[in-house]
């Protein structure tokens, strides 16, 4: 028998922790027997959520300190060097752990994380992925989200390899397509920079390293256009934050509208429970607990970003999405592909 992952997952981050984190936690020890999990945070209050003893490959480990949402990530990090964001990154650092998840200040995990592993060999910048669920039932990955909004050229061709090598270890896509976020899909769009990047992701495509499919728009990322969608972080985190809030919008008002529909009888033509089953199945369409969190990918090691709202259920699907990437070697395949880059002579 194999090793099992061992995953340090912060107790204290989130709008709901610890309750959630440490039902989630427990959730995902019972699903998955190939993981040992390190509970990071106040154990008085973890343990408050605990019905009896902990099972027997979930560790409490203490941090007697919380980094908020709202605080200066850098200057939080060294003003609480007991954190539970802090304490996971030590354990990422000294090898203790294989990933670490964490639902806290994205800020602080980004620093803990470059703080605690370096950056592969050849990665300049680190980037966040975040999947999106497709028409279909796809899921399209769309790097990055916020970790860089000072790109070049070549980090554009590295979150392509990066997100690319994610995309078939963890989501099963045999060759994913790679399309580059812009406003238009002819050449000419999106000025000198984004025609630059377009050049070298087509290098890579034509050294059989990545499959370039073009240009997409910001529509194409939720009709399955492509697999791999790469921008900067700053356009990728206005996405991510629009898509949220407009799913978000759309199912409070489709609930509203159905049970005013039911209640008036307006809906008498059809059964309740299909009209309520459909509403739960675009629900689950629209909610970003069922995919998990996002990966920080550059780094040499693991670690998983999960939403500030998460629920058990969002925490279960992240410290997943961590023993997948650990288990299926993302970040070998992600070293190996840079470094083809290289040798077939693609600037990297």
């Amino acid at each position: 028998m194999s090793d099992p992952i061992r995953i340090a997952v912060d107790a204290m981050g989130g709008d709901r922790a610890p309750k959630v984190i440490v039902e989630g936690a427990l959730a995902a020890a019972e699903a998955f027997p190939d993981v040992q999990l390190y509970l990071v945070g106040k154990p008085d209050e973890v343990r408050a959520f605990v019905d009896g003893e902990l099972p027997e490959r979930v560790t409490l480990v203490e941090a007697d300190e919380v980094i908020g949402m709202e605080e200066h990530p850098a200057k939080a990090l060294r003003r609480k060097p007991s954190s539970s964001i802090a304490v996971c990154g030590g354990l990422l650092r000294e090898q203790k752990v294989d990933a670490i998840v964490s639902a806290g200040n994205t800020g602080a995990v980004i620093a803990a994380s470059l703080f605690a592993a370096r950056l592969l060999e050849g990665v300049h910048r680190p980037g966040i992925a975040v999947s999106f669920p497709c028409k279909g039932g796809g899921t399209s990955v769309l790097c990055d989200v916020g970790a860089n909004i000072n790109m070049k050229p070549v980090h554009y061709l590295q979150y392509a390899v990066m997100a690319s090598a994610y995309s078939r270890d963890v989501l099963g896509v045999e060759k994913p397509r790679v399309g580059l976020l812009n406003i238009g899909t002819e050449e000419s769009k999106g000025g000198s920079e984004l025609r630059a990047v377009r050049g070298l992701l087509e290098e890579a495509a034509e050294a059989g390293l990545i499959h370039f499919v073009g240009a997409v728009e910001g529509n194409h990322i939720f009709e399955g256009e492509a697999d791999v969608v790469v921008c900067d972080g700053f356009v990728g985190n206005t996405i991510l934050k629009s898509a949220e809030g407009a799913a978000r919008v759309v199912m409070e008002q489709l609930e509203g509208f159905l049970a005013q529909a039911l209640s008036s009888g307006a809906a008498a033509a059809l059964p309740a429970d299909a009209l309520t089953g459909s509403l739960r199945k675009l629900k689950e369409f629209t909610d970003y607990s069922t995919y998990g969190g996002a990966p920080l990918l550059g780094i040499d090691g693991c670690a998983i970003i999960a939403h500030g709202r998460s629920n058990a259920r969002a925490i279960k699907h992240a410290i997943e999405v961590a023993r997948d990437f650990a288990q299926r070697g993302v970040n070998e395949h992600i070293a190996q592909a840079l470094g083809e880059l290289s040798a077939k002579g693609v600037p990297s």
